[in-house]
Parts: structure tokens; C-alpha cells; sequence
């Protein structure tokens, strides 16, 4: 047994770097312990870490590398050449003329010459770049005129890309494509991230940047070291390292002396922590140059668990839509955590991402995470749901996220859909029916009371479903007396109420509901004059009214949300 490290938890970027680490050395088929408040590794588990550390980012994110864009292409060719190029029209030859300007840009680059040396191989990359070249064509040309061309163009491709899928090739080219389009997004500035450095070989220069100085650092005699890690209370020699390299976190305290107490800096961190906050790419999950990490530190193994469903779910699926994807994949992550511990107090929760090169923070409060929970079914059914204004999308369910996370209800999100459904614009296209705004309107029930007084919350879903029926009855009188009452007296008693609700006006909407009611002949249920109590039962009665009044009966036992013939 070697020299055991423990790690515990601090901060939300030293805690995504014990993500990352663990991530990294459980890929590497290491056995770390986990405790409750931190992590234990051997010192011998850093032998190599180099690899371990670039083969984790290669395998999670190869797709996102240009070292992939070029061997992808292989099984086109081949299904081209097993067809005997009967399909190859001028659609496969505009992609091949595209795939090749790719290959000769990507190969071009300064910083993949750099690597070349390192490649055993004895394939010239660069004379195969300039011999690769597109195939021009006249608009008199027939594309199986030029197959010849593309068979000699297939010929060098295939060369390249041995070149590139090559044992060495991937190790190098691959590992440029992860330090750009994923790990920059953590640190940078140092190590194979700094410009100026004279180490080409981005293992090498990891090594003996992060790993050896570890190393070194755990195996020296710290009984005389004076100064302490500012992370991990650790005794250390010098005040070298500090948190300059992480993106957006701390600066220069050689350059900029004047931004700490008398000039003397006391920010400073030992090489172990120096190298666990290395790893924050690797605890973070990225894709479309967007982050989010998840900081739920109650213990090293909610933290892991958490942070682990969020990587497999959002790497292992294919969805272009990265926003949608991340806020599913975080209330079933949310919601399939506190399943399994139901018996524990929810803690608050701090969700970190990382958007346009900045870091963006929300606080799921306890009883906003109750909300999530007691509110799985409805938003389970609004995920597919949005609006279309002009030539921008909306999801109805990311925006409801987005609320919740920031603390809003959901009236003005309410209000605008039931005036975009009752409007008809040639502007808007609605994709949802009244029973999900139904469910909005439970959700925002569940949020208003932060499902503590659950006696008050059945209450009030009681009185939103009887107000819904209310409505629904009402708009049957409407057309019994006239067929065509949905086109212009049901849309304009709406809009009156709806008028009246945005306004917070419970006289008004009252005299509306007397109004309309009068008009059909019928007694006004008691339970609407409720409403007239406060401004949040007139929310929660009010637009569960007129959500009735525009469409079908709520039906609990409906999975869908609501009648699918819902106008």
C-alpha cells in the first residue's frame, strides 16, 4: 500500500476538480475512496496521470475535436467505393470539396505542426496536405466524369486519416482538439495553455507542470515550510501558485500588487491543490461551448452521483438543443437524487454554468428543489411544448426552469400564453394546448406555497381545478346560446379578464365574471369569489378560470396534461 492523499471538499472549482480527478482515475480503472466529506487516492495512482488525464477527455469529447472531423470521413468513402460510386452525385462531391478545405485547414494550424514530430509515422502529413486538393467542376461537367479524380482524392484522404487514427496520431491530434475545445474552458495561461511555453509535447509539458511538482510536493519534508495553502490549510515552502490560471478567478499578484491588503498576498495555493483544480474541466459537463456543474456538497458521493447523471445523459445524447437537454437532465438528476434519500432534509444546491466564456450561478433553494420534486409530472409533460414568435423558438419547459431557478412565479409566463392562444397571431405558432397550461398553473401552486403547507397546497389545487371547470361550464352556456361564441364573446370576455388579472384588479374581474355569467342566465359559483381574498388567489383562481373558459375540462387521469382536442 503507498502513501494514501485525502482531498476534501471546499469550494465549487476545487470540488468540480474532485469531480474531474475522480472522473479521471475511475476511466483509468483506479479505486478511489470515497468518504463523506472527501476523497482518498494513492500517491502511486499518479504515475502516468498524464495519459489518464488526456485519454478521459479524448474518449468523453472526441466528437467535439477537429482530429475527428477528419477520420469520421472514413466509412463515407467506404460506402461509396463498396457502391461503386452509383450514388455519388453532386451533393457527395460539394461534401467531399468542403471535407477537404476542412483537412488542409486543420492541418495547416501552427498548433497541430507542433505534434507532428511526436507521430510515429513514416506518412509526410504535410506533402499529403498539399497533394490533397478539391475537385473543380463546370456547370457542363457531369459529376461521373470526374470520378477518377474522386477515387485519386479518396487515395490521399485515406493516407491522412491513417496518419490521424494512428496510435500516436490520436494521442497527439486528438489531445490538441480536447486542450481547445474543452479544457481551456477551465484554466489557462500556464502549462501547454500558455503561449510562450517551450514544450511542445502537451503530455510532457502536463507531467511536469502539474503531476511531478505533486509529487514532489507530497514526498518533501514540510516540518519547515512557514506558509499555508490558502485551499487546503496545507504547510508549503513558497507563495508561488495561485488561482491566476482559472478562468474569471483570481490575477496576477506579480503584476497587479495593488489589489491585495498592503501589497502583501496571502492567496496562495500548495501544488496538490494546484493540481485537483487542473482537473475542473473534467468535473464540469460541456457541450456546445456550454458548461454546468453541479455543487451539491452535502457529500463527496452526492456530489459524484449528481454530477455523473448529468455527464452520461447530456454526453450520450445527441440533441442540438443543449439548453433544453442540460434543465431535463438536471430535474431528472434533482428528482432521482432525492428519490434515493428521500428519508434526508434537501439541502440547497448551487448550479454553476458556463455560457460565453463566463461563469453564471443560480441557488436551488430547499424549497425550490420541493417544487422541482412534487412538480415531476408537470413538467415532465410540458418538455415538448413552446411558442414560436416571428423566427425564434421558445420552450415553455426551459422558461419554467429558468423561473424556478431564479426565483419567479409563473403569472406573466401564464398571461402570455393564454394571450397567445386566444390571439391567433400570424406572428405566433403555439405548440401546447390549455391542459399545459394547466399544469403551469399547478406548478406555480407548488411554487407559491414551496409545498410546505401541504394542506393549503391540495386546497389550492383543488380550487384551480374547480375554477377550470367553472370556466369550462361557462364557455358551454356561451355556446349553446350561440354556436359561433368562441370566435368573438368567449375571446372578448377573455381578453377582459385576462386585463384584469395582469392588472391585479379583483373588481374588474369579478365584474366581468357577473357580467358574462348574467349574460347565460346562470348562478355565479360561490368558490369564485374567493378570488376576491388577496392577489395571489386572484392569480391562482383567475387564470385557471379563463385556462377553462378556452378549452376542455381538466383531466387529472390524462398523462398528456390535458384532452388532446384542446383548442
Amino acid at each position: 500500500m503507498g502513501e494514501k492523499i485525502k482531498i476534501y471538499l471546499s469550494d465549487w472549482q476545487f470540488n468540480a476538480g474532485i469531480v474531474g480527478l475522480y472522473n479521471i482515475l475511475e476511466y483509468a480503472k483506479d479505486e478511489v475512496a470515497i468518504n463523506d466529506q472527501y476523497i482518498e487516492i494513492e500517491l502511486e495512482m499518479l504515475k502516468n496521470f498524464e495519459k489518464k488525464y488526456f485519454n478521459y477527455f479524448i474518449e468523453k469529447y472526441k466528437e467535439t475535436t477537429p482530429w475527428y472531423r477528419i477520420v469520421s470521413y472514413k466509412p463515407i468513402m467506404e460506402t461509396h467505393e463498396n457502391n461503386n460510386f452509383e450514388n455519388f452525385d453532386k451533393k457527395s462531391l460539394d461534401y467531399l470539396n468542403d471535407y477537404i478545405k476542412m483537412v488542409k485547414d486543420y492541418l495547416k494550424r501552427p498548433n497541430y505542426k507542433k505534434v507532428y514530430s511526436f507521430v510515429e509515422n513514416d506518412k509526410d502529413i504535410i506533402s499529403l496536405e498539399k497533394e490533397l486538393k478539391t475537385i473543380y467542376i463546370k456547370k457542363s461537367d457531369k459529376v461521373e466524369d470526374k470520378i477518377d479524380e474522386v477515387k485519386n482524392r479518396f487515395k490521399t484522404i485515406k493516407e491522412i486519416i491513417d496518419y490521424c487514427n494512428s496510435e500516436d496520431g490520436k494521442k497527439y491530434m486528438a489531445a490538441k482538439g480536447v486542450i481547445y475545445n474543452i479544457i481551456n474552458n477551465g484554466w489557462n495561461g500556464v502549462c501547454f495553455l500558455n503561449a510562450l511555453t517551450k514544450e511542445h509535447d502537451v503530455y510532457k509539458d502536463y507531467k511536469e507542470y502539474f503531476v511531478d511538482e505533486t509529487i514532489n510536493y507530497l514526498k518533501s519534508d514540510k516540518e519547515k515550510f512557514k506558509y499555508n495553502c490558502f485551499v487546503c490549510d496545507r504547510k508549503m515552502n513558497n507563495m508561488n501558485n495561485d488561482l491566476s490560471f482559472l478562468n474569471k478567478t483570481g490575477f496576477n499578484v506579480s503584476n497587479k500588487p495593488s489589489h491585495v491588503w498592503y501589497f502583501a498576498n496571502d492567496v496562495a495555493i500548495c501544488d496538490l491543490c494546484k493540481f485537483v483544480y487542473s482537473c475542473l474541466p473534467a468535473g464540469f459537463v460541456y457541450a456546445y461551448d456550454k458548461g454546468i456543474f453541479i455543487n451539491s456538497n452535502t457529500s463527496v458521493e452526492d456530489l459524484l452521483k449528481i454530477n455523473r447523471k448529468l455527464r452520461d445523459d447530456i454526453l450520450n445524447k445527441d440533441d442540438s438543443d443543449y439548453r433544453s437537454l442540460t434543465y431535463r437532465t438536471l430535474v431528472k438528476a434533482i428528482n432521482e437524487q432525492h428519490s434515493s434519500k428521500i428519508q434526508y432534509e434537501l439541502q440547497d444546491i448551487q448550479i454553476v454554468r458556463y455560457e460565453n466564456e463566463r461563469y453564471r450561478f443560480n441557488l436551488l433553494s430547499k424549497e425550490v428543489l420541493k417544487v422541482i420534486r412534487e412538480s415531476e409530472k408537470e413538467l415532465k409533460s410540458l418538455m415538448n411544448t413552446g411558442y414560436r414568435e416571428l423566427r425564434t423558438n421558445f420552450s415553455i419547459y426551459d422558461i419554467t426552469i429558468d423561473r424556478l431557478l431564479n426565483n419567479y412565479n409563473m403569472f406573466t409566463l401564464i398571461y402570455k400564453l393564454l394571450i397567445y392562444k386566444i390571439t391567433n397571431s400570424q406572428s405566433i405558432t403555439t405548440y401546447y394546448h390549455m391542459g399545459h397550461v394547466m399544469n403551469l398553473i399547478i406548478i406555480n401552486v407548488n411554487y407559491l406555497k414551496g409545498v410546505e403547507d401541504m394542506d393549503k397546497v391540495k386546497e389550492n389545487k383543488e380550487l384551480v381545478r374547480k375554477a377550470r371547470s367553472y370556466g369550462y361550464y361557462l364557455r358551454q352556456e356561451y355556446l349553446n346560446k350561440d354556436r359561433d361564441a368562441d370566435k368573438n364573446k368567449i375571446r372578448g370576455v377573455s381578453y377582459r379578464l385576462l386585463n384584469a388579472l395582469k392588472t391585479r384588479n379583483a373588481e374588474m374581474f369579478m365584474h366581468n365574471v357577473i357580467t358574462s355569467y348574467m349574460y347565460v342566465g346562470e348562478t355565479i359559483p360561490k368558490k369564485l369569489t374567493i378570488a376576491l381574498e388577496n392577489e395571489e388567489i386572484l392569480g391562482i383562481i383567475g387564470y385557471a378560470f379563463v385556462t377553462g373558459l378556452n378549452g376542455g375540462e381538466y383531466k387529472d387521469k390524462n398523462q398528456n396534461g390535458g384532452e388532446n382536442n384542446e383548442n
